[in-house]
């Protein structure tokens, strides 16, 4: 498959548009958060490479991975796809986070509408543009944060024929954390021991750079 993406200004995070087989002109392609102000720029992207999304995945309900969904959602005529637990988030992206972040936040959401979204629960399997994702809840950081197995159907000698998006439940170094409305540490302890029972591949964060699972077992002090 082929990977690529671009950075949302708030908070940097990670919008990921993903192809099956060698990406040329004309894939379908899936997508994979939706930062506030990513919808332009991941229009000129998807234009240039000739890609045509069908859906979109959010890893969790945090401000910074939905604030973008609606642009995306007016640009492209697509279904958007949320874990069961979080998508009461999208009533009001603004009341999941730290106070002082949510006063920031008040401009972003002082005209927000929740866009339609569809629900996936743990063990759900969608099939989009070529791809098999498997959805596994990993609350911790959020009680619906979900993980996306993502395997290509069509895979070609250059690119990975599984990568793992793993929201703000992993990053390269580091977890996310548990001290906002609906974190729990219990649950991040145990949703980071499952990690360590998955077969090796590369890891898609919502933010930072990109990873490898065998790489964060034997380096990172979370796992």
């Amino acid at each position: 498959m082929e990977i690529t993406g671009v950075r949302a200004a708030l908070l940097d995070v990670n919008c990921y548009a993903i192809a099956s087989g060698d990406g040329e002109a004309g894939s379908a392609c899936l997508l994979i958060d939706a930062g506030h102000d990513c919808a332009a720029d991941l229009a000129d992207l998807l234009d240039e490479l000739g890609w045509r999304p069908e859906a979109v995945l959010l890893t969790h309900g945090h401000a910074d991975h939905v604030l973008g969904l609606p642009g995306v959602l007016a640009r492209f005529d697509v279904p958007a796809h949320i874990g069961a637990p979080d998508a009461h988030r999208l009533e009001d992206p603004a009341a999941g986070v730290s106070g002082a972040f949510s006063q920031m936040l008040a401009p972003l959401t002082a005209d927000w509408t929740p866009p339609p979204v569809r629900t996936v629960d743990d063990g759900d399997v969608l099939r989009i543009a070529g791809l098999t994702i498997t959805a596994t809840l990993a609350p911790g950081h959020t009680e619906g944060s979900m993980l996306y197995e993502i395997v290509d159907d069509a895979p070609t000698a250059d690119g990975p024929p599984l990568v793992l998006a793993s929201g703000d439940v992993l990053f390269a170094g580091s977890v996310g954390r548990t001290d906002l409305p609906g974190g729990d540490p219990q649950a991040m302890e145990a949703s980071l021991r499952a990690l360590r029972t998955r077969p090796d591949s590369p890891v898609l964060p919502g933010h930072g750079p990109a990873t490898r699972l065998a790489h964060e077992l034997t380096t990172n002090p979370f796992l």
